[in-house]
């Protein structure tokens, strides 16, 4: 890309120098001094400086700069022609002009009969006179496959030439010309009407253009002083309009035309037999699209996140009421540890608003060598295991990379938190491939399936899209289902749900409005809440509070995947405060005691602290603590103890959940156990 920019400069420069308003004032100069003070020398000079500055880029000059030169050059020549000194250079000058521009009239009421006849000579050593008619006008003529402006006057180098004449709507004529010394050749293009055509103007510009559903390419440029009838009585300028886009083909029949552009509402026109048949031209009043554009939001409680759409960077979070054209979107916030994309579509006019919470990175390092029936298809699922994973970002692995230089990579860039390799077993027959998922830490669970069955990658996909929870709603209640009753009964109820007016010994019948029937259907309906729940008992509608009580992370699950919820936990951590960070450090230090690693289980416990001394709380805490000192070896004897009597002082705290075993008895019956 930057090289191209270097290239262009260049060009740049030379189009920006052949628009200085100066070099035209320097030409009015130049006319002036001579036609008014009579100062050849003056005017001279200055118009060998519009040369020098025009003639270098002559092959890209626009119509109105290239007659500019053309002038320059005749009025040089007329000049040089009245010096005696400078009097052959006259003919270099008028040279010049012919090969620019052959088909130039030199001025008569400038340049003397004699200057006239030696233009007129030079050109005839080299061109041959072409003269041209059109029916009808308003079409392209290519000489030798160049478009040229249709004029009624060519003058062609000598030899053979084809000359074609388009016009949309028509069909193409062609002419093979040979041409030789003093040749005058008349050529009379008549083209034959095909189909009807349709010129369309736009605003804004670059609109595609769609005919019943295909494209055609896109309305750009800008109008000129052409379309100042259509403009104006629109209250626009002529500028204000893209440049005429002509649909060359409308057939006979009805025709839908739609235009899209980005940030604007399509529009979409139906066009009537008539427009086809019979064939003509039509113009159709300028298509004006209005402005479609929604705004967007993003926010997130991890740090260092930047926002993507579609591959454009919208800057670091939070984004607040961005902006954004209206269309669909693929949103991606980069954190420094974790991704999170979904595919967004913003409405007009519609507010969108998202939280981003990071996912873990799973890359795919590949499939290792060995030969065995089912090898393509496996390899095929396990590239497109992404599309079925929810709670990891899947990264395929890139071409022709082998998994060690992968897995170096990822290593040393931290382009993911997991990564997975599938080895074949060696056998006399492989029946088995071992799926290795690990993080770049080394924490790693292997499982083995069968290439050959009919989901192969269902129960690792099942595992890596299950993420327990580790808070659950607390109403405060003890409820039992019970026979012909018409909802859960409640048995006991806690001080502020007492005081929310919840009645023991009687049945809540509506949780938000709706009928529960179970205990299950009441939990879904807290889960679901936020803040609180309007219950219904006895006739009576309350609000009762919702209050979140953590749980532990079950371990020793085969429906699990360990290395992928120390990763989610890893980036759960990042984002959380208080006892929210506390809860996720100690399930940090359980998920690293199913790996057996309890010298970091134990860094981990030893700094958490929670406030809370009923169900997961910090005796918890101290109870895990004096586990992991026992799996450490009888050298941390002294530790452990101390970890399981800082664990009697929380008699109310609990494992696994609020309604799970006490922690209390438990670290008395390890204390007996140490004696």
């Amino acid at each position: 890309m930057r090289l191209r920019v270097l290239l262009c400069l260049p060009l740049l420069c030379l189009s920006l120098m052949a628009q200085d308003p100066a070099l035209r004032d320097t030409f009015t100069q130049a006319k002036a001094l001579w036609a008014t003070a009579g100062d050849r020398e003056g005017a001279t000079t200055r118009l060998d400086s519009v040369v020098a500055a025009l003639a270098p880029q002559a092959l890209g000059l626009s119509p109105e700069w290239l007659q500019m030169l053309c002038e320059s050059y005749n009025w040089l020549a007329v000049l040089d022609d009245r010096s005696a000194q400078n009097k052959p250079r006259a003919q270099v000058r008028l040279q010049a002009l012919i090969d620019l521009n052959p088909d130039y009239e030199v001025d008569k009421a400038l340049t003397s009969q004699r200057l006239a006849a030696l233009f007129e000579r030079l050109k005839g050593e080299k061109f041959a006179l072409v003269k041209l008619s059109y029916a009808p006008e308003g079409g392209r003529l290519l000489v030798d496959g160049k478009a040229q402006a249709p004029t009624t006057r060519k003058h062609l180098p000598f030899g053979p030439h084809k000359l074609s004449y388009l016009r949309a709507g028509h069909g193409p004529s062609e002419v093979t010309l040979e041409l030789g010394p003093k040749d005058v050749k008349e050529v009379a293009f008549k083209l034959t009407r095909t189909a009807s055509t349709l010129t369309i103007y736009t605003q804004p510009s670059d609109v595609e253009v769609l005919l019943d559903g295909k494209s055609l390419g896109y309305a750009t440029g800008k109008g000129g002083p052409e379309t100042a009838s259509i403009a104006l009585p629109l209250g626009l300028r002529p500028e204000d309009l893209s440049a005429p886009f002509v649909i060359a083909e409308v057939m006979p029949g009805k025709h839908r035309v739609e235009f899209r552009a980005p940030c604007f509402r399509p529009r979409v026109l139906e066009l009537g037999a008539e427009f086809g048949s019979p064939m003509a031209d039509h113009t159709l009043e300028p298509v004006r699209l209005e402005a479609s554009k929604g705004t967007l939001s993003v926010t997130s409680n991890w740090p260092g996140g930047e926002l993507f759409l579609s591959g454009q960077s919208l800057g670091p979070l939070p984004v607040l009421k961005a902006q954004v054209c209206s269309g669909p979107y693929e949103l991606l916030v980069r954190f420094p540890g974790g991704g999170f994309s979904r595919h967004i579509s913003v409405d007009q006019g519609k507010a969108q608003e998202l939280v981003a919470r990071p996912k873990p990175r799973l890359a795919f390092l590949g499939l290792e060598a060995g030969d065995f029936t089912g090898r393509t298809r496996l390899q095929s699922q396990l590239e497109t295991l992404g599309e079925r994973l929810e709670q990891v970002a899947f990264l395929a692995p890139r071409p022709g990379e082998a998994p060690k230089e992968a897995l170096a990579r990822l290593k040393a860039s931290h382009e993911a938190e997991l990564v997975l390799l599938a080895t074949p077993v060696p056998d006399k027959v492989i029946r088995y491939v071992e799926l290795s998922l690990a993080t770049l830490d080394g924490e790693e669970e292997r499982m083995l399936l069968k290439p050959l069955e009919e989901d192969p990658l269902g129960i690792l996909a099942a595992r890596l899209n299950r993420l327990p929870r580790l808070t659950q709603a607390d109403l405060g209640l003890s409820l039992l289902d019970l026979p012909g009753e018409p909802g859960p009964w409640v048995l006991s109820a806690s001080e502020a749900a007492l005081k929310a007016g919840i009645q023991v010994g009687q049945p809540l019948v509506l949780a938000n409005g709706k009928p529960i029937l179970s205990v299950a259907s009441l939990l879904a309906e807290a889960e679901a809440a936020s803040g609180t729940l309007a219950l219904s008992q006895g006739g009576t509608t309350l609000n009762l509070p919702i209050h979140q009580e953590a749980l532990e992370l079950p371990l020793g699950s085969s429906g699990l995947s360990y290395p992928a919820l120390l990763a989610q936990l890893r980036l759960l951590y990042a984002g959380a405060k208080g006892d929210a960070a506390n809860q996720v450090r100690l399930n940090l230090a359980l998920t690293y005691m199913q790996f057996r690693k309890f010298d970091k289980a134990v860094e981990l416990l030893r700094e958490t602290r929670i406030s809370t001394t009923v169900g997961i709380s910090q005796g918890t805490v101290d109870y895990y603590t004096g586990i992991c000192f026992l799996h450490l070896g009888s050298t941390y004897q002294a530790e452990a103890t101390q970890a399981f009597r800082q664990a009697l002082k929380y008699p109310q705290s609990t494992l696994l959940g609020p309604d799970g075993p006490l922690v209390g008895p438990l670290a008395k019956l390890a204390l007996e156990e140490l004696k």
